[in-house]
């Protein structure tokens, strides 16, 4: 039951109460029962406002506990905007500051719009006005004729006016739209080729060539720069340094590469490109084979080769001993890998097609290593030079004091084969020394093995004293339970002679 019902129970019951009272006229024992029921009714009264003033501080409580829940909530969800406002802003400001360094700021177009609409209308209004006056002049003559040429005259330099304040205003107004459309292409690399402007602006190229000209003359574009032929912008100082730096160097390398062809004879320049034919050739070819094994060996052969041909390029000499090379080496290799390249290519592989092939794959290593001899040949006569040139040297130093002579160098020398025979007796005596504890180390751990063996053979000998003396224990203990018996026999005995 409730506490409400309780209540709604003790008020019928006190009412019911009342009505026995009036009924029987005995009112003796009604104010002790009703003070009982009231007592009783007080206290299901209090418990149930105790029990409201709980449920409603508990509802406050959970109702705080929410709002404090939504208030974090809303309080971190405003923080995080905070932080992406200033994130966005932070962005903004930079990528205006990086514009801003390179770019002016893009004009207003609402004066040329008014200044475009001015003129569109005064040279509306005033040329129907002097188109009037002129015809009407025309029409009447004399005086009146006379007065109204004047005005037109007037009106027709107004309307000159407006027709060129809407030109002006239109053609600033285009120059900003061209100026913004510019500084878009540019802004992310800060260069760009003037073919790329003009498709990405719909602007053609040789307005774009003279717009950039205008906006760099005036400062519009910061650090505007063309190169030499025109065909690129760059809107970077730094960006522009290093274009004249690779171009500088282009130009060396143009200029060395002339020199070295000038230098190198009709001959030697026929050398060369007949090797680069047949060093295509063998590309080719190594294109179209798809096994993994045999490009990987023409790749090194291609490589040995071109190199041969740099050398002969940088020092023409050589060419004289490439004879054999050039006549029959090189075409004979050419012609096997074009063979393997045929027979690679066949639909239907015989015994004689796989033997082909395997020769010519097994020669490649062989060719290889040939060429690469002759590779290193070229340097022979480098590596004589260079012994020759340190050995010469070397004497010119000794002549001059500058290096040891050959009786410290001796000295030295025996020196320090003392020392060294001196380090390998003190390494052998520390072996010894060594081995020496070693076996010290086994005599006292056999020691103690026999220590422990003799410790084990008194435990054991322990060990059967107390077995023998368990057995004494138990024998005892069997000779105290047979006098126990014969003990109780005799006290039997003595009773039944009692009996």
């Amino acid at each position: 039951m409730s506490d409400f019902d309780e209540i709604k129970s003790t008020i019928d019951r006190v009412s019911d109460m009342i009505d026995e009272a009036i009924s029987t006229n005995d009112y003796t024992d009604l104010s002790r029962q009703i003070g009982g029921l009231m007592r009783s009714a007080t206290d299901a009264v209090q418990k149930t406002a105790s029990s409201f003033a709980a449920g409603v501080n508990e509802a406050a409580r959970q109702n705080d506990l929410r709002q404090g829940s939504s208030r974090r909530e809303l309080d971190q969800s405003a923080q995080q905007r905070r932080a992406e406002a200033r994130r966005k802003a932070k962005e903004r400001a930079d990528r205006e500051a990086y514009e801003a360094q390179y770019f002016a700021k893009t004009a207003d177009a609402t004066g040329p719009k008014i200044l475009s609409v001015i003129g569109a209308a005064g040279a509306v209004v005033f040329g129907s006005l002097t188109l009037i006056l002129g015809v009407f002049s025309s029409a009447i003559g004399g005086i009146a004729g006379g007065l109204t040429a004047p005005l037109a005259v007037v009106t027709g330099v107004i309307t000159a006016c407006g027709i060129a304040m809407l030109h002006f205003g239109r053609k600033a107004s285009r120059k900003n739209q061209h100026f913004k459309a510019y500084k878009g292409v540019l802004m992310p690399h800060l260069y760009a080729n003037i073919s790329d402007i003009s498709k990405e602006t719909g602007i053609p190229e040789k307005k774009v060539i003279s717009e950039l000209k205008d906006f760099t003359a005036k400062k519009m574009i910061r650090q505007g720069h063309f190169d030499a032929k025109e065909t690129c912008f760059i809107a970077s100082d730094e960006i522009y340094e290093q274009y004249k730096a690779a171009e500088q160097r282009a130009e060396y390398e143009r200029q060395k590469a002339e020199a070295a062809e000038q230098s190198v004879s009709p001959e030697v320049r026929e050398l060369l490109a007949k090797g680069n034919e047949y060093i295509r050739m063998i590309h080719e070819a190594n294109d179209r084979i798809p096994d993994e094994e045999v490009t990987a060996k023409l790749n090194r052969m291609e490589q040995i080769t071109r190199r041969i041909f740099e050398e002969v390029e940088k020092k023409p000499s050589l060419a004289g001993s490439l004879n054999m090379f050039m006549n029959y080496y090189l075409p004979t290799t050419t012609k096997l890998v074009k063979a393997y390249e045929e027979l690679d290519g066949q639909e239907i592989e015989g015994e004689n097609i796989r033997t082909a092939k395997r020769e010519i794959e097994n020669s490649l290593d062989t060719i290889s290593d040939a060429f690469e001899k002759i590779l290193d040949s070229f340097f022979k006569e480098q590596a004589m030079d260079v012994s020759s040139d340190i050995n010469v040297m070397k004497m010119m130093m000794k002549q001059e004091g500058l290096t040891e002579d050959d009786l410290t160098a001796m000295r030295k020398a025996q020196a320090a084969k003392e020392a060294a025979a001196r380090r390998a007796a003190q390494a052998q005596a520390a072996q010894a020394a060594q081995t020496q504890a070693a076996e010290a180390q086994a005599v006292q751990t056999a020691a103690g093995t026999q220590a422990a063996q003799a410790q084990a053979v008194q435990t054991a000998a322990g060990t059967q004293a107390a077995q023998a003396q368990a057995v004494q224990t138990a024998a005892g203990t069997q000779a105290a339970q047979a006098q126990a018996v014969q003990t109780a026999s005799g006290a039997q005995a003595q009773m039944q002679e009692m009996e």
